[in-house]
């Protein structure tokens, strides 16, 4: 392969820039495995991959472990079908992420469905919780239990009843938003990739890139403090119940945050200010120059991977089916392939029917509202 083309810095921080799902910038990175011993220090961008790699299988082996112990212990139906959707978020989005390591010219597009995958873990983290607290909510049907706390030990949070429809319907609101916003969002950014206006090489506000980047701040920063209060209204259940509620929102939320703050932003801002470089080819055994924004992509692609293998292993924990396997009593267990369509056929219809039924929730809650209002105005 000649290469001789590639051995001066690409300039690809142009808004807006050449359309398409494939970036003008982008190429294939070449891989030459008998020089990486040889010349490791310009096998740079190999050993990453290799890392990557290493990192991703690490993350399929726990993840796999985890789904066939739930597979050969499905007790709890109502639980279990989300801990299983959630166990291949992991997995998924780092593999994912990988290819678009080694296709970075169609990294944006890549990403989309890796963000599809995002969006119904978060949904299926809170549907998970909401199942464990079901029995309560049964147990509460028809009185009102108000409930007095902080969140963070700061914010102070006043409820005339905790298990009350406004507050429910609330709650789901502010989570809900963030999946069908990330679909949204991954949308968009295929669209102005292809229009040419996404300009993900930099924070230029001719871009949708740097629009983007902030609507995802606030909402994360929204679906952040509901589900925060969310834990801490309901921290009686969760300790009456054993429900491991905090370390289930750390393995799905944790990695979120970590990928959006110091994958998105920090590498977004080095790049930004220069600290990130493209190379001229002249260190790479390939003789294949790399922008900044490839470099950018590599390391985010690592962050992602590392981020998604330390939840993974922590899902073995929060995400088991320990709780099942105790509170089985006298429960059937279901057998494998009707555990596997119960929890991966029925996914997407499951996903859009709640969806829907937030929407009638919102609208009975504003009439309701409404009413409030009427009653109380002389």
């Amino acid at each position: 392969m000649d290469n001789s083309n590639n051995s001066t810095v690409i300039e690809e921080d142009t808004c807006p820039s050449p359309g398409g799902l494939k970036s003008a910038y982008g190429f294939t990175p070449g891989f030459k495995f008998h020089d990486l011993i040889a010349h490791p220090s310009q096998n740079w961008h190999l050993w990453g991959w290799l890392v990557c790699l290493v990192l991703l299988a690490i993350t399929w082996i726990v993840a796999l472990v985890t789904i066939v112990r739930h597979i050969r212990n499905y007790y709890d139906p109502t639980i279990q079908r989300h801990k299983l959707r959630v166990l291949l978020y992991p997995p998924v989005y780092a593999t994912l992420a990988w290819f678009s390591y080694l296709r970075y010219d169609y990294s944006t597009t890549i990403m989309f469905f890796a963000t599809l995958f995002e969006a119904l873990a978060i949904y299926n983290l809170f549907t998970c919780l909401e199942a464990y607290l079901q029995p309560y909510r049964d147990e509460a049907e028809g009185t009102k239990e108000p409930v007095h706390t902080k969140v963070f030990g700061l914010f102070n949070v006043n409820l005339k009843s905790k298990f009350g429809f406004h507050f429910r319907t609330i709650i789901t609101i502010m989570v809900l938003q963030y999946p069908v916003w990330a679909i949204a969002d991954a949308l968009i950014s295929i669209i102005t990739s292809v229009k040419g206006y996404y300009c993900g090489e930099s924070y230029s506000f001719q871009g949708a890139y740097v629009y983007l980047t902030i609507i995802n701040f606030i909402l994360l920063s929204l679906i952040l403090s509901a589900l925060f209060t969310y834990l801490a209204v309901f921290h009686n259940e969760w300790k009456r119940g054993q429900i491991s509620a905090h370390g289930m929102f750390w393995c799905v939320k944790g990695p979120v945050m970590a990928i959006f703050y110091f994958g998105d932003i920090l590498l977004s801002i080095l790049k930004t200010c220069n600290v990130i470089k493209g190379t001229d080819g002249t260190q790479s055994s390939d003789g294949l120059a790399w922008p900044a924004s490839a470099v950018k992509n590599g390391l985010y692609v690592i962050i992602i991977c590392a981020t998604m293998t330390v939840a993974s292993i922590l899902m073995l924990r929060f995400f088991g089916p320990q709780d099942q396997i105790r509170n089985k009593g006298s429960k059937q267990r279901i057998t494998g392939w009707k555990a596997f369509v119960d929890a991966y056929i029925t996914y997407i219809p499951e996903f859009f029917r709640n969806i829907l039924c937030c929407g009638i929730d919102s609208y009975r809650l504003a009439r309701k509202r409404a009413e409030l209002r009427k009653r109380t105005t002389p």
